[in-house]
């Protein structure tokens, strides 16, 4: 029988291709490049899946068990993958753009070279000795514009949601943090080198022995609620008046 929890809409009373996909999964925790779109997992116990450039768009998986998931490639906008438990797991080339991982424990979880988590949801995510070197924050949503004679475009931040989220000794060097809510983050040992952080809410922010060396700092509003001038590269130089 189908747990209910993975029903995706039966028409018929005849199981449909999903859900034979979706039973074929939880029995072999295997599912590269297969579709699961807007899937219902929530709660699945699912330790070390191979969901390797599977499509998981707007699934369900809030609480699930994916310590170890292979989800390298894997496209996850707007996933739920609040209260997840995530340790360990592989994120590369991974597209994450408005994924909710509130909460999610991605303790060493591995997120070099991630695609696109601008706009996604990490309060109180525990990222401790997570790999983000190079990953973005902050991508193609983020705020550009264009003028033409009488034409201005501009977009709105796409920056991560970071509050209270747990970064301790996490790598991330040359990452891009710009315009990302870090209000009440623990960075303490932190490696920030390289580093973007321009504009960035980093109010409350605990950067005890974290490494800024190279950060850019840029409009950010630092620790105690200054705002740092557009040339603060590795420390906080209060703007101007």
């Amino acid at each position: 029988m189908i747990p209910a929890t993975l029903s995706v809409g039966l028409l018929t009373n005849c199981e449909s291709a999903q859900e034979k996909l979706l039973r074929g999964f939880m029995e072999t925790k295997t599912c590269n490049s297969c579709q699961l779109v807007g899937a219902r997992l929530e709660g699945a116990v699912l330790p070390g899946a191979q969901l390797r450039d599977a499509s998981l768009r707007e699934a369900q998986l809030a609480r699930a068990n994916l310590r170890g998931a292979d989800l390298r490639g894997a496209f996850l906008a707007a996933t739920d993958l609040r209260n997840a438990e995530l340790q360990g797991a592989l994120f590369e080339d991974a597209a994450l753009t408005n994924t909710q991982l509130q909460d999610a424990n991605l303790e060493g979880a591995d997120l070099q070279g991630a695609l696109s988590l601008e706009s996604a949801d990490f309060s109180g995510a525990n990222l401790r000795n997570a790999r983000l070197a190079g990953s973005s924050f902050f991508g193609p949503s983020g705020p550009y514009q264009r003028s033409e004679r009488s034409h201005f475009y501009s977009v709105p931040s796409g920056g991560a949601n970071m509050p209270r989220v747990d970064l301790r000794s996490a790598d991330l060097k040359d990452a891009i943090l710009a315009y990302c809510n870090l209000q009440g983050a623990q960075l303490q040992g932190a490696i920030l080198r390289n580093a973007s952080l321009e504009g960035a809410d980093l109010r409350g922010a605990n950067l005890q022995d974290a490494d800024l060396k190279g950060a850019r700092l840029g409009h950010a509003t630092w620790v105690d609620g200054t705002r740092c001038g557009p040339g603060s590269v590795g420390r906080c130089a209060p703007e101007k008046p």
